[in-house]
């Protein structure tokens, strides 16, 4: 429905925007000190589940205050079939832009501690990517997902202490909390990992 795609672009570009502000409200102004770094986690299918992660997408393009580090797709094993790199190549193409997508783990995670490790090196990439950036950034990076934040809880099990020097904020599109009864999608997907989101 073109209203609730609509609405939800306008809610990703007020967060986005939210990013550079919190940035700038931490002492690291986006203009003085260059693009705000973000990595950008999201459930992004070829073809789509949901058309307005497409509009997500370009919206994060559209954004010169950013400085897109790189996205992790989210449910690999989903991947494998419907490759969310396709649109993320048809962005880089029509930007002249570079940016690297990298496919994330396969499956949920057992319990709010677990690192991802056992499951298979071609669903690696996602977490091992995010512990990368964060270690060879000048600066403190934004993680904004769109999904089962489970690459990003895995990446903080393995290495807490570099996410707590080198991440400014994690932006989680989990819905609201009051009404306990109710789940939202996003937090279906991983419920273990949103657990652990939320100790982190």
């Amino acid at each position: 429905d073109v209203m609730r795609v609509t609405r939800r672009g306008w809610l990703l570009s007020a967060v986005l925007l939210a990013v550079v502000n919190g940035w700038a409200a931490m002492g690291a102004p986006a203009q003085a000190a260059g693009a705000v770094p973000v990595i950008y986690c999201t459930d992004l299918f070829h073809p789509h589940d949901d058309p307005d992660d497409h509009f997500d997408l370009a919206t994060l393009y559209a954004m010169p205050e950013l400085d897109i580090k790189g996205i992790v797709l989210d449910q690999g094993k989903k991947q494998l079939e419907r490759p969310g790199r396709i649109p993320v190549s048809q962005m880089n193409r029509i930007t002249g832009r570079s940016v690297p997508a990298v496919i994330g783990l396969a499956t949920p995670l057992k319990g709010p501690d677990d690192k991802g490790f056992d499951q298979a090196s071609e669903f690696q990439r996602g977490a091992e990517f995010i512990v990368q950036t964060l270690r060879a950034s000048a600066r403190p990076v934004c993680i904004a997902t769109l999904g089962s934040v489970r690459d990003v809880v895995a990446a903080f099990n393995r290495e807490p202490g570099l996410f707590r020097t080198n991440v400014a904020m994690v932006l989680a599109f989990i819905g609201e909390a009051s009404d306990p009864k109710y789940r939202e999608y996003n937090v279906g997907l991983d419920p273990q990992a949103f657990v652990g989101l939320m100790r982190s």
